[in-house]
């Protein structure tokens, strides 16, 4: 079946009833139909089956407003039919750069998403980010002159290829993912230490690969199978002797879920997820926080990936409540935070109105920490944070939930 035939069937699913416009993210921004989960599948689903000529003077303008989407699934999680909007938006994306790759007025964020990509993907590349910065746009605006710039690790992760546990039980497979490389070299880590103390032997392959979700945003079907092929044959082997593959970002682990192939994917874990369980039944015993200046209080961001994809943000409550006096704060998660991976550097401005309703809820509390288990949000948020910290009148941690555990793990 081609991408064109797979698009149509899987449109004819949606029934047109709107339910899902209200929690959409750009419709709440844009209001307009073509910024809505209907707008976009009706719109693919043209395309799909070629039902109109897209003009150059309305060309860009679609493609704009597909390219909004920000892939958080909150509309497939309440959607009614049950329609597969992840699974049309990927297909779709890849219809696009198939129709309109060799067009002049192709969008010139697309051309930024594929700098982007290039310096997650390739770790040998993590090290000159910040030199490339000073020369090359929009580089410059994932490390100089911001806050960026201070996670970023120069070199790519001196991580051991095996981890073991004191008394082990059963082992797995950590996937350290790109963006975790380069950004959460400490949360890779802390989450070992935390395994390690499960009684989880763990192994962490040299030789593995982005899960393919940048590619995937992109609409790059080959360089996506090739990632998620090249995955497969490095982990599949490993997954014989262990208990599950587990990644430290939500949104890695999602894409990850996506491949298909089932004996693969059942095995797939998030480190929030796999964790949750595993720490209740170890014993494992938390310091308190302490009590005074606020620092009790923890702000929750609860990922797009964790809450519509993995289902698992109950399960991010119940880990961080092993913490005595700790007091969970959920932020505002009507909607997206507007990280989306690199959707924040294509969109900065769409992207940081949604953080606006996420500041606007720091503002009102008084906390001075914020976890987040997903990567690109963390980074957005920091920056977000720092432009108004002023505004906030305090400074605001924001860590992976890993690492708030690792530190008050009594050993």
């Amino acid at each position: 079946m081609t991408i064109q035939q797979t698009i149509s069937q899987l449109t004819n699913q949606c029934v047109l009833c709107g339910l899902c416009i209200p929690h959409c993210p750009t419709y709440q921004i844009f209001r307009t139909e073509n910024e809505s989960p209907r707008g976009r599948i009706t719109l693919y689903k043209a395309l799909a089956e070629a039902r109109f000529e897209v003009s150059d003077e309305s060309r860009e303008g679609l493609l704009t407003s597909l390219d909004h989407c920000l892939s958080c699934r909150a509309c497939e999680k309440m959607c009614p039919s049950q329609v597969q909007y992840g699974l049309i938006n990927t297909l779709g994306r890849a219809l696009v750069a198939e129709q309109f790759a060799q067009k002049k007025s192709l969008l010139k964020s697309f051309d930024k998403q594929r700098l982007v990509e290039k310096v997650l993907v390739t770790p040998a590349l993590h090290s000159l980010v910040k030199f490339s910065a000073k020369f090359i746009a929009p580089l410059e605006s994932l490390t100089t002159g911001s806050t960026y710039s201070d996670e970023i690790a120069l070199q790519p992760s001196k991580l051991r290829d095996f981890y073991p546990a004191n008394a082990p039980q059963a082992q797995v497979v950590l996937f350290k993912g790109c963006s975790s490389d380069l950004f959460g070299q400490q949360t890779l880590l802390d989450a070992i230490v935390l395994l390690n103390a499960c009684q989880f032997d763990v192994i962490v392959p040299t030789k593995q690969h982005c899960c393919g979700g940048i590619s995937a945003r992109q609409g790059d079907q080959q360089a996506m199978a090739q990632l998620t092929e090249q995955n497969r044959q490095q982990f599949k082997p490993l997954l014989k002797t262990s208990q599950a593959l587990i990644s430290i970002t939500n949104s890695c682990t999602a894409q990850l879920k996506d491949y298909a192939d089932v004996d693969f994917t059942h095995q797939v874990n998030d480190i929030i997820t796999f964790l949750a369980p595993a720490i209740k039944s170890s014993g494992l015993q938390f310091a308190p926080l302490p009590i005074g200046s606020g620092s009790q209080q923890v702000g929750v961001h609860v990922s797009c990936s964790l809450k519509n994809v993995l289902k698992g943000d109950d399960l991010l409550f119940d880990l961080l409540a092993q913490i005595p006096n700790i007091e969970l704060i959920k932020i505002d998660d009507q909607f997206c935070c507007g990280a989306a991976g690199s959707y924040m550097i294509q969109y900065p401005d769409v992207a940081n109105r949604l953080l606006d309703d996420k500041i606007t809820a720091v503002i009102a509390q008084s906390y001075e920490l914020i976890v987040s288990s997903n990567i690109a949000c963390s980074l957005h948020f920091k920056q977000g944070l720092k432009t108004h910290e002023e505004k906030i009148g305090r400074h605001v941690e924001v860590i992976h939930p890993i690492q708030l555990l690792a530190r008050q793990l009594i050993t």
